[in-house]
C-alpha cells in the first residue's frame, strides 16, 4: 500500500511508507476503540482531544498509530534513509509533517527528552560563538549593575564579563582617573621572570625544536599511585608531576572517558619550589606569557568601596606632625599647603616652609628658612624633572627651592610692591598675584623671541611689558634672527619678568593657571580670565556680593568662594553662573572641586544644558511663573534653589554650555573651607543639585588625631591636664570681672606684634564696604593677627607641645579658621590657625583600599 504524494511534492524527494518494508512485520488490525489502559496518563491532552485539534497537522495512518514508540522510530529511520542526502533547507514538507505528527504522538516525558536534545541545536549562546573582541565591545556599553546581573547567566558569560579590560573601561566611564604611570611602574616591578625551563618563557629563536609538533602529556591516574608506592617503599621522595609544557591542552577524548587524565596545575600537587611563584595580591593578574597586569576589576571594586566611605562619612583622623613629635610642628598658624603622593609642603606665619612625609607624619628634612615674613602661598613638584618648590611671602618676594635638598636656588626680591598672595607655575610660566592688585608673569625656561611661549605684545590688552621684551610685530623675521645671532637680542634667563597685568580694583587674592589661560579672583568681587601670552582680558565674571577669596578652574568650570559665604560655579565658555551653594556662615577661604567628567563629556554636557533650556522655554510658553530673576519668583512665593536644580523656576541664566550645577558624574564632589571653622564636603543629588554631604569640624579632627597615637593612660592624663588648664584660665579671668565673651573681645583687640606682615582681615568693615558697593581696601584672605596664637590678655597659652597632646584651647583663644584645604581620592588635609596640620583619611586603614590608593587620582 502506498500513500499518494501531495500535489506540491512532485519535484521533491518523496517519503514512502510501506507496511511490509521490513521482514517480520505485519500491520495489526486494531479496532478504533483500542486503547492502552495504564492507570494514568502523562499526556497533556486526552486522545479524543488530540483527534479534534483543528490544525493542519498530517493525520497518521492507523497502522502507524498501532505501533509502539520503538517501532515508530524504526519506521522513521527507514523512511529517512531513502531520501537523497537532504540539507537543512531541503526537508520535504511531507516529511516535516510526518515528523511533527510523530512528535505529537509521543508521551509528554519522551517529548521533553526530545526537546532537551533539540535545544542545543535551536539555541545559540552569542558569548560562546562570537569572538572575545566583539563581546568585549558589547559588554563595555553596559553599566555596572547590568554587568553583574549578566555574569550570573552562565560560566562563559561570567568569564567574559570578569575580563580585566572591561572593568578598565567601566572605571574610566565612571569619571574616575587613574595614575597610568604608577600602574605601569607597578606592573614592571612585579613582573617575575619565568624559569628558562618553561617553553613559553624562552624566545622563539632559542627553541631547538621550533616547528616540530608538540605532544600532549597524559598520565594515567594509576601511575601516580604506583610511583608513590614504589618510591615510598624504597625510601625515596615521590616524583612530582611535570607541570611544564603544553599540559593545558585537551581534546574530546578527555570528556568521553576516565581512562586518561589531563595534567593541570589545579589537579596536581605543587612542588616545594614553584618555578612561577603565586601572586600574593588580588590587585595583580598573571598573563600567559608570565608577565603581570593590574586587575582592573579589583581596582574598580576598591574605588567603589572608597567612594562609599566618602558618601557615608567613614574616616580616620591624622595630624602633622605625629603626636609623638610635637617639636616638629610650625610655631604659628599655617597659611598654605599642597600635597602630592607621599609628600606635603606647608608654609606658615613662622616664616618657614616645611616638607612632610605623609607616610611617617614626620618632617623630611629641616625647615626651609629664607623669607623674612609670613609664607602665604606655595607650589611644588617632586618629580625628578622639576624637583622644585616655589613660595611667596608677605615680604613681597618669591623664592625657588630645590625640593629634594631644601637648598635655595633663586630668590626674586620685590617681585611685587606688596604681599604675594598666590602663585602658580607650569613648565613654561610662573604667575604671581598680589595685594598690589596686579598679576605678573615670569618665564621658567630660557626664552628667546623665536620661542612659542615668548610674550605677544598687545597695545589693547592693558598689560605692560619690560623694555627688553621685543614686539614681534615691529620686526621682520629675518631681522629678528639676525639680531639674535649677533647678540643684539639676548635670551631671557629663567625667572625673568615678562609682563604685568592690571585690571582688578582690589587685591588679587587667588588665581589658577591652566593651559594658555589665567583665572584670577579679587576683593573687587570679580573673576577675570586672561591670556597668558598676551595679557589680554578674555572675560569678566560677576555674581558674588562681596570679595572673592579663592578660585579653581578645570577648563570647563570656574568655582569660587567668597566673603558672601557662598560657593559659586560658572560656565567657563559663556560666563553664566550655574550654581550658588549656601552652607557656610563666614568667609569661604578655600575651595576645590572634582566633577569626574567621563570621556566625551563636552558634548554630553552641551546636550544636557540644551534640554534644560528647552524645558525653561516650554514652561514660559505654558504661562508658568518662571522668569530670569528672583523678583518675579519671590512674588510667586517660590524659594529659589540655585544649588543646581533643573526646575525651570530655579534657572538663573540661559546660554551656558554646561547644565545647572555644572554637570559631572555621580561621584562629583566639592570641598570648601571657611572661617566658620568647618569644612563642607558637597555631594550631588540625582537631579544634579548640590547638597551638604559632610560637615567636618577642624577642632574635632585635631582632638581625634592628637589622641590617636596615645595609650589609654596617656589619653586620660592629657584629658585631666586639659581640664586643669581650662579651670585655671577661668579662675584667672573672673577676679577682673571679665566674662568669657569680654575676654575674647579683649584678646581680639590686642595690638598685632607683627602688624607689618599683613593687614588684619577686619571682616566687619570689609562686609560693610562690600555691601555699600565700594571696593574693599584690604584683601579678604589676609591672615588673622598674631594674638591668634599668643593673646596678651590671657595667661600663658597652650604651646604646640600641649596642643599636640590633645589639650583644648581656652575659650578666649580665637577659633580655628580654615585657611587652606586640599583633597585627593583618599583624604582631605587642612591648614588653619592651629600650628598643626590635620587630615581626614577615608581609606579607614583598610589594607585592600590602601594597596589600591596609589593608583587613584582625584576626580
Amino acid at each position: 500500500m502506498e500513500a499518494d504524494p501531495p500535489p506540491h511534492s512532485s519535484t521533491r524527494p518523496m517519503l514512502r511508507l510501506q507496511a511490509t518494508s521490513f521482514s517480520g512485520y505485519s500491520a495489526p488490525s486494531l479496532s478504533p476503540s483500542f486503547k492502552l489502559d495504564e492507570g494514568y496518563s502523562d499526556d497533556t491532552r486526552s486522545q479524543p482531544d488530540k483527534e479534534t485539534v483543528s490544525d493542519d497537522a498530517m493525520v497518521l495512518p492507523d497502522w502507524v498509530l498501532s505501533q509502539n514508540e520503538a517501532d515508530r522510530a524504526g519506521t522513521f529511520r527507514i523512511g529517512w534513509s531513502r531520501l537523497p542526502s537532504p540539507t537543512a533547507n531541503s526537508w520535504p514538507p511531507s516529511t516535516t509533517e510526518l515528523a511533527y505528527s510523530l512528535l505529537r504522538s509521543l508521551t509528554t516525558s519522551n517529548l521533553i527528552a526530545v526537546i532537551d536534545r533539540l535545544n542545543p541545536l535551536l539555541h545559540m549562546d552569542p558569548v560562546v560563538k562570537l569572538p572575545p573582541e566583539l563581546t568585549f565591545q558589547v559588554f563595555s556599553y553596559l553599566d555596572t549593575q547590568t554587568l553583574l546581573t549578566a555574569s550570573l547567566a552562565s560560566r562563559s558569560w561570567r568569564s567574559r564579563i570578569l575580563d580585566s579590560g572591561i572593568w578598565r573601561v567601566r572605571y574610566i566611564n565612571e569619571g574616575w582617573r587613574a595614575d597610568m604611570h604608577a600602574i605601569r611602574n607597578f606592573e614592571q616591578e612585579h613582573a617575575e621572570a619565568m624559569s628558562p625551563l618553561t617553553r613559553r618563557a624562552r624566545p622563539q629563536h632559542s627553541d631547538p625544536d621550533l616547528g616540530e609538533p608538540k605532544h600532549k602529556k597524559r598520565v594515567l591516574p594509576t601511575w601516580f599511585a604506583s610511583r608513590a608506592n614504589k618510591d615510598g617503599a624504597n625510601g625515596h621522595t615521590p616524583t612530582e608531576a611535570d607541570e611544564e609544557g603544553d599540559h593545558h591542552m585537551t581534546d574530546g577524548s578527555d570528556r568521553r572517558g576516565s581512562h586518561s587524565l589531563s595534567v593541570t596545575p589545579s589537579s596536581l600537587p605543587r612542588p616545594p619550589s614553584v618555578l612561577i611563584p603565586p601572586l600574593k595580591s588580588a590587585l595583580l593578574l598573571r598573563c600567559p606569557d608570565g608577565t603581570v597586569k593590574v586587575n582592573w576589576l579589583h581596582l574598580y571594586k576598591q574605588r567603589r568601596r572608597l567612594e562609599a566611605n566618602w558618601h557615608h562619612g567613614r574616616f580616620t583622623n591624622f595630624q602633622l606632625p605625629h603626636p609623638s613629635h610635637p617639636e616638629e610642628a610650625h610655631r604659628e598658624c599655617v597659611y598654605a599647603i599642597q600635597f602630592e603622593g607621599q609628600w606635603l609642603v606647608s608654609g606658615s606665619r613662622d616664616k618657614t616652609v616645611r616638607v612632610w612625609d605623609l607616610e611617617t607624619k614626620r618632617l623630611w628634612h629641616r625647615p626651609l628658612v629664607g623669607h623674612s615674613k609670613s609664607v602665604l602661598c606655595l607650589q611644588f613638584d617632586p618629580s625628578p624633572e622639576e624637583d622644585i618648590i616655589i613660595s611667596g611671602s608677605s615680604d613681597k618676594s618669591v623664592i625657588i627651592w630645590q625640593f629634594s635638598t631644601g637648598k635655595k636656588i633663586q630668590q626674586i626680591q620685590n617681585a611685587h610692591s606688596d604681599s604675594v598672595l598666590n602663585l602658580k607655575f607650569n613648565h613654561q610660566y610662573l604667575v604671581t598675584c598680589s595685594k598690589d592688585r596686579t598679576v605678573k608673569i615670569w618665564n621658567r625656561q630660557e626664552l628667546t623671541p623665536l620661542d612659542e611661549s615668548y610674550p605677544r605684545v598687545s597695545n589693547t590688552s592693558g598689560a605692560s611689558y619690560p623694555s627688553y621684551i621685543v614686539d614681534l610685530d615691529d620686526i621682520a623675521p629675518s631681522d629678528l634672527e639676525t639680531s639674535i645671532a649677533n647678540g643684539h637680542i639676548k635670551a631671557l634667563r629663567p625667572y625673568t619678568h615678562l609682563m604685568t597685568v592690571e585690571g582688578h580694583g582690589a587685591a588679587v587674592n587667588a588665581m589658577e593657571l591652566r593651559g594658555d589661560e589665567i583665572v584670577t579672583a579679587s576683593g573687587d568681587r570679580m573673576i577675570k580670565v586672561w591670556n597668558v601670552r598676551s595679557g589680554a582680558c578674555l572675560k569678566t565674571l560677576m555674581g558674588h556680593l562681596k570679595g572673592i577669596a579663592c578660585v579653581q578652574f578645570d577648563s570647563r568650570r570656574i568655582v569660587s568662594g567668597s566673603n558672601d559665604n557662598t560657593v559659586r560655579i560658572y560656565d567657563h565658555i559663556s560666563g553664566a553662573e550655574v550654581a550658588c551653594l549656601h552652607g557656610h556662615n563666614n568667609l569661604v577661604r578655600t575651595v576645590q572641586a572634582g566633577f569626574g567628567d567621563p570621556p566625551g563629556a563636552d558634548e554630553a554636557l552641551r546636550l544636557e544644558a540644551r534640554e534644560v533650556e528647552l524645558e525653561f522655554i516650554r514652561a514660559q510658553e505654558a504661562g508658568a511663573p518662571v522668569e530670569l530673576g528672583p523678583r518675579a519668583l519671590r512674588r510667586a512665593g517660590h524659594h529659589v534653589n540655585t544649588a543646581g536644580s533643573r526646575d525651570p523656576r530655579n534657572i538663573s541664566a540661559i546660554g551656558a554650555q554646561i547644565p545647572p550645577g555644572g554637570g559631572g558624574s555621580q561621584w562629583a564632589r566639592i570641598v570648601s573651607g571657611s572661617y566658620d571653622e568647618s569644612l563642607v564636603v558637597w555631594h550631588k543629588e540625582r537631579d544634579g543639585a548640590w547638597k551638604v554631604g559632610l560637615r567636618l569640624q577642624q577642632e574635632h579632627a585635631l582632638s581625634n588625631a592628637s589622641r590617636a597615637g596615645l595609650s589609654e593612660t596617656a589619653q586620660a592624663t592629657v584629658s585631666a591636664q586639659a581640664q586643669q588648664l581650662q579651670a585655671a584660665h577661668a579662675l584667672t579671668a573672673l577676679p577682673a570681672g571679665q566674662g568669657p565673651a569680654a575676654a575674647a573681645a579683649a584678646a581680639a583687640a590686642t595690638p598685632d606684634q607683627n602688624a607689618n606682615d599683613e593687614t588684619p582681615p577686619a571682616n566687619h568693615a570689609h562686609n560693610n564696604a562690600a555691601t555699600n558697593g565700594s571696593p574693599p581696601n584690604a584683601a579678604v584672605n589676609q591672615p588673622p593677627p598674631a594674638q591668634a596664637i599668643a593673646p596678651a590678655a590671657a595667661p600663658q597659652p597652650l604651646g604646640p607641645h600641649m596642643i599636640a597632646h590633645g589639650a583644648r584651647r581656652p575659650a578666649s583663644l580665637p577659633h580655628s579658621r580654615v585657611f587652606k584645604a586640599q583633597f585627593d581620592s583618599r583624604k582631605i588635609i587642612c591648614a588653619s590657625v592651629d600650628p598643626r596640620i590635620v587630615g581626614w583619611d577615608f581609606a579607614c586603614e583598610d589594607e585592600e583600599i590602601l594597596e589600591a590608593c596609589p593608583f587613584f587620582q582625584v576626580l
